[in-house]
């Protein structure tokens, strides 16, 4: 999606979630605090109430799009761990969305480390993230990516930016997820950076690429090992490092720190990426 409808798509979330209020996504009124009086707490992040996202997905216009592929029925489920928060969204009884969640203090990746030592951010840890559409079909124009099983569901730009929202809701500096494939972090890319600035620079060399191939081309030439660096030959391999969004200017200043953007620059100069066809 290029920037400016980015942009776009971002300022209409931001006002719709201007006038969703707290208490009818976590059902903060009297009424349902004395219900959960004297038990644990059943809502995901310590805050949403299964109706809350079911009200939230349908004001931010995710249903109403799947209601125009035929879906009539939706569900949203939690798996409440310990450790993290199962969500799960069925339409008419398939799966449709699946996510595990979970509050962090502090990223792991040790590039941001020094920065940890003075300010310790609480973060959104997205673990997973799967969107599908079990009716669609793989296409010419929506061909299989490495991964998948099912065709995406087309709304994984929209989700993600819900899930921005939500941490911003939450009071939380930043969100935090590892893309799992090259294709995945293309989906984030719009104001995220790998924390590690040499991955970044690694990162935008790969997807200077995209200017003359598609994505699935250079998806499936990554997870065959076909993009090699032009100067050595290598095979270019995807690693799964974490990429961060910031909501806290303190995390916003890492990625203005000389020593990151001299460490990005000289990586992506360093990149030279070639794609050997089969």
């Amino acid at each position: 999606m290029p920037t400016t409808e980015h942009e776009t798509l971002e300022a209409r979330f931001q006002r719709i979630a201007a006038s969703l209020p707290d208490e009818v996504l976590s059902g903060d009124d009297l009424e349902g605090a004395l219900a959960r009086f004297g038990r644990g707490d059943d809502r995901l992040l310590g805050f949403y109430t299964r109706e809350g996202v079911h009200t939230a997905l349908e004001t931010y216009g995710i249903l109403e799009t799947l209601r125009g592929r035929g879906y009539v029925g939706f569900e949203v489920e939690f798996d409440l761990q310990p450790y993290h928060h199962g969500l799960r969204v069925r339409a008419d009884g398939d799966v449709i969305c699946e996510c595990r969640l979970r509050r962090a203090r502090g990223a792991t990746d040790p590039c941001i480390a020094e920065l940890q030592r003075r300010f310790l951010p609480e973060l959104l840890v997205v673990d997973w993230l799967h969107l599908s559409e079990p009716r669609g079909q793989f296409t010419a124009e929506r061909p299989r990516l490495p991964g998948q099983l099912q065709p995406g569901s087309g709304v994984g730009v929209e989700v993600f930016l819900i899930l921005v929202i939500c941490a911003r809701r939450l009071g939380l500096h930043g969100l935090v997820e590892t893309p799992e494939r090259f294709h995945n972090a293309v989906l984030y890319r719009e104001r995220t950076h790998f924390i590690d600035p040499a991955w970044e620079g690694t990162f935008e060399a790969l997807s200077a690429l995209l200017q003359t191939r598609s994505l699935a081309e250079v998806a499936w030439a990554m997870e065959e090992g076909r993009v090699v660096d032009a100067l050595t030959g290598a095979p270019i391999r995807w690693l799964a490092r974490e990429q961060l969004l910031p909501l806290d200017e303190r995390l916003s200043d890492y990625f203005e720190l000389p020593a990151w953007r001299r460490e990005r620059s000289a990586a992506r100069h360093r990149c030279h990426p070639v794609i050997r066809d089969p």
